[in-house]
């Protein structure tokens, strides 16, 4: 049964009973997933230098469609550790998931793509150098991943969070999410930038893939010595538009219940009150100027012609 058809029984059920199944489901998953990496292994093993590919990307930020894009390697399979899913699920999110150190040591001959939510601690830059992998952390616009991250929420009543989105206003919801989540998602942003090592790393803004997906896709691909030439790239990023991820809307047409909601970049600005502007710019008025989404703070004040 695929995920989809999955979801949709779900969404039938109470919240707390899809909790629970998903607790036990995500052991099954784990060995689904491994038995195809390990198989994977067997038959493309020996075309690629590094076996096992990281993706680093807080919730709503396009790390889903980097995955998709990078596990079109054949013989690279998805997979997630269950103790990430139970962290989630006690916590409310994984950006704060610490990497046990022996996290990698049952991966030995599998081809291993996992994205991941947590954040770039010392501990996790460390897990990941001394297994000598060689790790993607992708950025958005805090703001957009605000509102993404409310309207994917509001729409799955699994989510440790839900129950703080469900019923409210897309305004109720930013209050909510700057309340909650904004400052740990800052700091989750701030350590991959600190501790990240960019000999075995790169960072990406998912709004840079937007704009040109064939330069992105082909550094990523760099980095884990994949096939990087011209015809495999572009081949992966069209197979991967949004309009296929999203069953055939075009970027920019919008659905509040899909995962693949808009595909836009700067969607904030349709949603932000000058109330919001404020709050969030308390936080994130310094860290946007200097990751590039802004040259000033005059975006809290200046009104937006729509």
């Amino acid at each position: 049964m695929n995920t989809k058809s999955l979801e949709r029984i779900a969404r039938k059920m109470p919240p707390w009973a899809t909790r629970l199944g998903k607790r036990f489901a995500v052991y099954a998953r784990e060995r689904e997933q491994l038995n195809a990496c390990r198989s994977g292994f067997k038959s493309f093993g020996n075309r690629y230098p590094q076996p096992i590919l990281f993706i680093a990307g807080l919730p709503k930020s396009g790390s889903t469609w980097i995955e998709k894009m990078v596990s079109s390697y054949e013989g690279f399979h998805e997979y997630l550790l269950p103790a990430i899913a139970k962290h989630e699920l006690a916590t409310g999110g994984s950006h704060d998931f610490e990497m046990p150190q022996n996290m990698f040591e049952h991966l030995n001959d599998a081809l291993v793509l996992t994205k991941m939510h947590c954040h770039g601690s010392k501990n996790n830059v460390d897990v990941l150098e001394k297994a000598g992998i060689n790790y993607v952390v992708l950025h958005r616009d805090l703001r957009d991943v605000a509102v993404s991250y409310h309207f994917y929420v509001q729409n799955t009543p699994w989510h440790p969070e839900h129950k703080h989105h469900v019923g409210a206003t897309v305004q109720e919801g930013l209050t909510v999410f700057a309340e909650r989540m904004l400052p740990g998602y800052v700091k989750w942003v701030e350590s991959w930038d600190n501790n990240a090592n960019p000999d075995h790393s790169i960072q990406v803004k998912y709004e840079d893939m937007l704009e040109n997906p064939i330069e992105g896709m082909t550094k990523i691909a760099s980095l884990f010595e994949l096939d990087n030439s011209k015809e495999t790239i572009e081949s992966i990023v069209k197979a991967n538009s949004f309009k296929k991820m999203s069953g055939g809307r075009t970027r920019g047409e919008s659905s509040s219940t899909s995962f693949a909601r808009k595909g836009v970049a700067g969607d904030w600005v349709n949603h932000f009150t000058p109330a919001l502007k404020e709050s969030y710019g308390s936080h994130l008025s310094a860290f946007l100027v200097k990751h590039g989404y802004e040259r000033d703070d005059a975006w809290i004040t200046e009104e937006v012609v729509k």
